[in-house]
């Protein structure tokens, strides 16, 4: 026991700032978590959010398909013929809903749990993906960026306090997983660990079929050996075709996978151009994941929605405007390097696929978690910068986001939730 001691002093001794930097992050994801849960908390007791039977909410911006995955992923014993298009799209949603839901059951199991119940310990979990998310998201600006601590936290909190980040952990969705992946997919890939890489994208394809791309071009631009690079695609394919033969629903996904995929696609590009387009490209892709934008409450045959009227506030429109610059400058000072070359090849992707394509354009919002971690990477080689005066423009600025995120994003999310009681 003396001995184990000893080394254990040994250890925190010569590693000093590792030690202090977990416990820094430690720290604030427990608080995060913290406050998350206790919004949840609140919603699952004072609104009806979390009950099975809200209706859809469908082509709206905050039409997050809570109610269609809590009824059809997280459940026991469903048809899969009733979610051909989930196992399609996310041919893992289904097993990680299924664990899920049975661990759920197996601890909460009373008379006195309801469907809200399973929502909320649902969304528990997404909570807690979400923190290992933000731990992964400071390991690469603290290990691999070198930035201060100050600085990590203040770039954090903007990805926590925005838009995307903090709905998708109070909504059952695919997203928060999805996103959360791609963070620790972009840290191993950059780390040239091969063997964590081939399981988190056969991770990432499983839970989202599109972002397999995205992974593979992180994976082009952040491997460094040529050879790496074919061993974790040869490895990913070879993957996630065997995890799927072993699917019990595997004659439906290879059935249906092509034709429904490419179906998908057309259906939900919906056919914008002009002014509109424009709008929808800007405020729905890139200023609605970072700030709450205005927001109208109606109903649309018959149902309730909420969804971000095209046009803002001007202080979010100019910010937004601002940050992108910002991100810009950062990429034609620092093209060659291959962390922002991954990064970047993850935004431009996804601009493509939303934005020139137009897949779920209209839903660009819930789609902002796939990249906008990219986008903090990208605004965070401002605080690289050797110029300190231009160094201190950014850290100001960022500073500046922050406020105007906490203004905006808290007085949209109370505005949500005002109508959510009356919601049936």
């Amino acid at each position: 026991m003396e001995k184990r001691l000893n080394l254990l002093k040994k250890y925190v001794n010569e590693n000093k700032q590792k030690v202090r930097d977990a416990m820094y992050i430690a720290i604030y994801a427990i608080l995060i978590v913290s406050i998350l849960i206790i919004i949840a908390y609140v919603i699952t007791t004072q609104t009806n959010l979390y009950s099975s039977e809200l209706e859809f909410r469908w082509d709206t911006i905050l039409s997050y398909d809570d109610i269609l995955y809590s009824r059809n992923a997280y459940t026991d014993n469903l048809p899969y013929e009733d979610t051909i298009a989930t196992i399609v799209k996310h041919p893992l949603m289904r097993v990680f809903g299924g664990i899920v839901t049975s661990i759920d059951n197996n601890l909460f199991q009373n008379e006195n749990s309801g469907p809200s119940d399973h929502y909320f310990h649902v969304v528990i979990v997404q909570i807690v993906i979400n923190a290992i998310g933000v731990i992964y998201l400071y390991k690469i600006l603290r290990e691999q960026y070198k930035l201060r601590n100050r600085w990590c936290f203040l770039l954090l909190t903007m990805y926590e306090i925005a838009t995307v980040t903090v709905l998708s952990t109070l909504l059952i969705e695919t997203f928060i997983i999805s996103g959360t992946l791609l963070i620790i997919s972009y840290y191993y890939l950059d780390k040239q660990k091969l063997i964590p890489s081939i399981i988190l994208g056969i991770l990432v394809t499983g839970m989202c079929t599109t972002n397999s791309l995205a992974f593979g071009l992180m994976a082009i631009f952040l491997l460094k050996n040529k050879k790496d690079i074919f061993k974790v695609g040869f490895g990913c394919a070879f993957g996630i075709i065997a995890v799927a033969f072993l699917l019990p629903y595997r004659d439906i996904l290879f059935q249906n996978f092509f034709s429904l995929s490419f179906g998908d696609a057309v259906m939900y590009s919906k056919d914008q151009s002009g002014l509109t387009y424009v709008q929808m490209l800007f405020y729905n892709l890139l200023a609605s994941p970072l700030f709450f934008i205005n927001q109208v409450h109606g109903q649309e045959n018959g149902l309730d929605f909420v969804r971000f009227e095209l046009g803002a506030n001007p202080i979010v429109f100019i910010t937004t405007i601002l940050f992108f610059i910002c991100i810009i400058y950062n990429v034609v000072k620092n093209i060659k390097d291959k962390q922002l070359a991954g990064a970047l090849a993850l935004f431009i992707y996804n601009m493509e696929l939303h934005g020139s394509i137009k897949f779920g354009l209209y839903e660009g919002t819930i789609y902002g978690l796939h990249f906008l971690f990219a986008e903090i990477l990208l605004f965070a080689f401002g605080f690289k910068i050797k110029n300190k005066k231009l160094k201190i423009v950014f850290i100001t600025f960022a500073i500046i986001i922050l406020v105007i995120q906490l203004i905006f994003n808290i007085s949209g999310l109370c505005n949500i939730y005002q109508y959510l009681p009356e919601w049936k």
